[in-house]
Protein backbone atom coordinates (compact mmCIF):
# COMPACT_ATOMS: atom_id res chain seq x y z
CA UNK A 1 0.00 0.00 0.00
CA UNK A 2 1.37 3.44 -0.96
CA UNK A 3 1.24 5.27 2.35
CA UNK A 4 1.63 8.84 1.01
CA UNK A 5 -0.62 8.65 -2.05
CA UNK A 6 -2.23 12.01 -2.87
CA UNK A 7 -4.76 12.05 -5.68
CA UNK A 8 -3.96 14.48 -8.56
CA UNK A 9 -5.80 17.77 -8.22
CA UNK A 10 -4.92 21.04 -9.94
CA UNK A 11 -5.64 22.94 -6.73
CA UNK A 12 -2.72 21.21 -4.99
CA UNK A 13 0.92 22.28 -5.10
CA UNK A 14 1.99 18.64 -4.84
CA UNK A 15 0.38 15.26 -5.44
CA UNK A 16 1.34 11.74 -6.49
CA UNK A 17 2.43 11.93 -10.10
CA UNK A 18 0.46 9.48 -12.28
CA UNK A 19 3.55 9.05 -14.47
CA UNK A 20 6.30 8.22 -11.98
CA UNK A 21 4.28 7.48 -8.82
CA UNK A 22 6.27 9.98 -6.75
CA UNK A 23 4.73 12.49 -4.37
CA UNK A 24 6.13 15.54 -6.11
CA UNK A 25 5.88 19.31 -6.36
CA UNK A 26 4.17 20.61 -9.51
CA UNK A 27 4.72 23.69 -11.66
CA UNK A 28 1.73 25.02 -13.58
CA UNK A 29 1.03 26.91 -16.78
CA UNK A 30 -2.32 27.65 -18.43
CA UNK A 31 -3.01 27.92 -22.14
CA UNK A 32 -6.02 29.40 -23.89
CA UNK A 33 -6.68 27.02 -26.77
CA UNK A 34 -8.43 29.63 -28.94
CA UNK A 35 -5.89 32.44 -28.97
CA UNK A 36 -2.77 30.51 -27.93
CA UNK A 37 -2.11 32.80 -24.95
CA UNK A 38 -0.30 31.10 -22.10
CA UNK A 39 1.19 32.10 -18.77
CA UNK A 40 2.82 30.66 -15.69
CA UNK A 41 0.49 30.68 -12.73
CA UNK A 42 1.00 30.52 -9.00
CA UNK A 43 -2.65 30.71 -7.93
CA UNK A 44 -4.74 27.89 -9.41
CA UNK A 45 -7.90 29.72 -8.32
CA UNK A 46 -7.26 32.09 -11.22
CA UNK A 47 -8.20 29.29 -13.63
CA UNK A 48 -11.83 30.19 -14.26
CA UNK A 49 -14.13 30.14 -17.24
CA UNK A 50 -13.69 27.99 -20.32
CA UNK A 51 -11.25 27.39 -23.16
CA UNK A 52 -8.31 26.80 -20.82
CA UNK A 53 -5.79 23.99 -20.76
CA UNK A 54 -4.06 23.67 -17.39
CA UNK A 55 -0.72 21.85 -17.47
CA UNK A 56 1.13 20.67 -14.37
CA UNK A 57 4.76 19.55 -14.74
CA UNK A 58 6.05 17.00 -12.25
CA UNK A 59 9.32 18.20 -10.74
CA UNK A 60 10.54 14.63 -10.36
CA UNK A 61 10.03 13.13 -13.85
CA UNK A 62 9.32 16.38 -15.78
CA UNK A 63 6.22 14.90 -17.44
CA UNK A 64 2.93 16.74 -17.83
CA UNK A 65 -0.49 16.25 -16.28
CA UNK A 66 -3.36 17.99 -18.08
CA UNK A 67 -6.80 19.42 -17.29
CA UNK A 68 -9.17 21.03 -19.80
CA UNK A 69 -11.54 23.57 -18.26
CA UNK A 70 -10.75 22.11 -14.83
CA UNK A 71 -11.59 18.55 -15.96
CA UNK A 72 -8.77 16.02 -15.65
CA UNK A 73 -7.88 14.42 -19.01
CA UNK A 74 -4.29 13.06 -19.02
CA UNK A 75 -2.73 10.63 -18.19
CA UNK A 76 -4.93 7.86 -16.82
CA UNK A 77 -4.76 7.91 -13.04
CA UNK A 78 -3.95 4.65 -11.32
CA UNK A 79 -4.96 4.72 -7.68
CA UNK A 80 -2.83 3.72 -4.73
CA UNK A 81 -1.59 0.15 -4.96
CA UNK A 82 -3.41 -2.65 -3.20
CA UNK A 83 -1.93 -3.88 0.05
CA UNK A 84 0.49 -6.71 -0.78
CA UNK A 85 -1.43 -9.02 1.59
CA UNK A 86 -4.75 -8.50 -0.17
CA UNK A 87 -6.15 -11.90 -1.27
CA UNK A 88 -5.86 -12.50 -5.01
CA UNK A 89 -9.61 -12.80 -5.55
CA UNK A 90 -10.07 -9.35 -3.96
CA UNK A 91 -7.01 -7.76 -5.54
CA UNK A 92 -8.23 -8.68 -9.02
CA UNK A 93 -11.36 -6.57 -8.48
CA UNK A 94 -9.39 -3.81 -6.76
CA UNK A 95 -6.89 -3.53 -9.61
CA UNK A 96 -9.62 -3.40 -12.23
CA UNK A 97 -11.42 -0.66 -10.31
CA UNK A 98 -8.19 1.33 -9.83
CA UNK A 99 -7.68 1.45 -13.60
CA UNK A 100 -11.14 2.81 -14.41
CA UNK A 101 -12.24 4.85 -11.39
CA UNK A 102 -11.25 8.17 -12.95
CA UNK A 103 -13.19 7.55 -16.18
CA UNK A 104 -16.01 5.35 -14.91
CA UNK A 105 -16.42 5.84 -11.15
CA UNK A 106 -19.79 4.10 -11.04
CA UNK A 107 -18.39 0.91 -12.51
CA UNK A 108 -15.40 1.16 -10.16
CA UNK A 109 -17.64 1.55 -7.11
CA UNK A 110 -19.64 -1.52 -8.10
CA UNK A 111 -16.44 -3.54 -8.38
CA UNK A 112 -15.15 -2.22 -5.05
CA UNK A 113 -18.36 -3.10 -3.22
CA UNK A 114 -18.07 -6.59 -4.61
CA UNK A 115 -14.41 -6.63 -3.49
CA UNK A 116 -15.40 -5.70 0.08
CA UNK A 117 -18.00 -8.46 0.12
CA UNK A 118 -15.43 -10.94 -1.19
CA UNK A 119 -12.84 -9.78 1.36
CA UNK A 120 -15.33 -10.53 4.14
CA UNK A 121 -15.67 -14.05 2.74
CA UNK A 122 -11.89 -14.46 2.58
CA UNK A 123 -11.74 -13.46 6.25
CA UNK A 124 -14.21 -16.19 7.16
CA UNK A 125 -17.48 -14.23 7.23
CA UNK A 126 -20.04 -15.87 4.97
CA UNK A 127 -23.36 -14.30 5.93
CA UNK A 128 -25.38 -12.98 2.98
CA UNK A 129 -25.78 -9.70 4.89
CA UNK A 130 -22.58 -7.66 4.51
CA UNK A 131 -23.64 -5.55 7.50
CA UNK A 132 -23.40 -8.65 9.72
CA UNK A 133 -20.07 -9.64 8.15
CA UNK A 134 -18.53 -6.23 8.85
CA UNK A 135 -19.95 -6.32 12.37
CA UNK A 136 -18.27 -9.69 12.93
CA UNK A 137 -14.95 -8.23 11.74
CA UNK A 138 -15.35 -5.36 14.22
CA UNK A 139 -15.70 -7.91 17.01
CA UNK A 140 -12.47 -9.50 15.73
CA UNK A 141 -10.56 -6.22 15.89
CA UNK A 142 -11.55 -4.06 12.92
CA UNK A 143 -11.93 -0.44 14.15
CA UNK A 144 -15.57 0.57 14.45
CA UNK A 145 -14.79 3.81 12.64
CA UNK A 146 -14.14 1.72 9.50
CA UNK A 147 -17.64 0.28 9.83
CA UNK A 148 -19.01 3.80 10.14
CA UNK A 149 -17.09 4.97 7.08
CA UNK A 150 -18.41 2.05 5.03
CA UNK A 151 -21.92 2.97 6.13
CA UNK A 152 -21.40 6.53 4.89
CA UNK A 153 -20.68 5.23 1.38
CA UNK A 154 -23.67 2.86 1.60
CA UNK A 155 -21.80 -0.40 1.68
CA UNK A 156 -23.65 -1.44 4.83
CA UNK A 157 -26.61 -0.21 6.84
CA UNK A 158 -30.23 0.46 5.91
CA UNK A 159 -29.31 1.61 2.40
CA UNK A 160 -26.90 -1.23 1.74
CA UNK A 161 -25.88 -1.87 -1.83
CA UNK A 162 -25.74 -5.54 -2.73
CA UNK A 163 -22.60 -6.84 -4.46
CA UNK A 164 -22.41 -5.48 -7.97
CA UNK A 165 -25.41 -3.15 -7.56
CA UNK A 166 -24.87 0.54 -8.27
CA UNK A 167 -26.05 3.42 -6.08
CA UNK A 168 -26.13 6.27 -8.59
CA UNK A 169 -26.39 9.10 -6.08
CA UNK A 170 -23.08 8.33 -4.35
CA UNK A 171 -20.95 6.65 -6.99
CA UNK A 172 -18.44 9.35 -7.85
CA UNK A 173 -14.64 9.42 -7.98
CA UNK A 174 -14.27 10.40 -4.33
CA UNK A 175 -16.42 7.45 -3.27
CA UNK A 176 -14.25 5.09 -5.31
CA UNK A 177 -11.10 6.50 -3.70
CA UNK A 178 -12.61 6.11 -0.24
CA UNK A 179 -13.62 2.50 -0.93
CA UNK A 180 -10.11 1.65 -2.12
CA UNK A 181 -8.58 3.18 0.99
CA UNK A 182 -11.03 1.35 3.23
CA UNK A 183 -10.23 -1.96 1.53
CA UNK A 184 -6.55 -1.37 2.20
CA UNK A 185 -7.26 -0.44 5.82
CA UNK A 186 -9.27 -3.63 6.37
CA UNK A 187 -6.49 -5.76 4.88
CA UNK A 188 -3.86 -3.91 6.93
CA UNK A 189 -5.71 -4.42 10.21
CA UNK A 190 -7.09 -7.93 9.68
CA UNK A 191 -4.27 -9.58 7.68
CA UNK A 192 -1.02 -7.59 7.62
CA UNK A 193 -0.80 -6.60 11.28
CA UNK A 194 -1.60 -10.09 12.67
CA UNK A 195 0.91 -11.61 10.24
CA UNK A 196 3.63 -9.19 11.37
CA UNK A 197 2.87 -9.81 15.04
CA UNK A 198 2.94 -13.56 14.48
CA UNK A 199 6.30 -13.21 12.72
CA UNK A 200 7.72 -11.22 15.63
CA UNK A 201 6.43 -13.78 18.12
CA UNK A 202 8.09 -16.66 16.28
CA UNK A 203 11.41 -14.81 16.34
CA UNK A 204 11.38 -14.75 20.15
CA UNK A 205 13.75 -17.14 21.97
CA UNK A 206 12.12 -20.41 22.98
CA UNK A 207 12.52 -19.50 26.64
CA UNK A 208 10.52 -16.32 26.12
CA UNK A 209 7.76 -18.14 24.21
CA UNK A 210 7.56 -20.80 26.90
CA UNK A 211 7.23 -18.11 29.54
CA UNK A 212 4.36 -16.49 27.62
CA UNK A 213 2.59 -19.83 27.13
CA UNK A 214 2.98 -20.79 30.79
CA UNK A 215 1.66 -17.38 31.84
CA UNK A 216 -1.41 -17.81 29.65
CA UNK A 217 -2.17 -21.19 31.25
CA UNK A 218 -2.41 -19.69 34.74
Amino acid sequence: MQKNYVSPDYMKDSFTCPHCGTLSLMNYIKVNYFNGMYQNISNKKDVVGTNWILIATCQNCKKEIIWIDNIYVYPDIIAEEANADMPDSVKQLYDEASLIYNKSPRAACALLRLAIDRLCNELGETDRDINKNIGALVRKGLPRIVQQALDVVRVIGNKAVHPGQIAFDVDDKNTAIMLMRLLNIIVERMITEPKEIDSLYHELPESAKNAVENRDKK
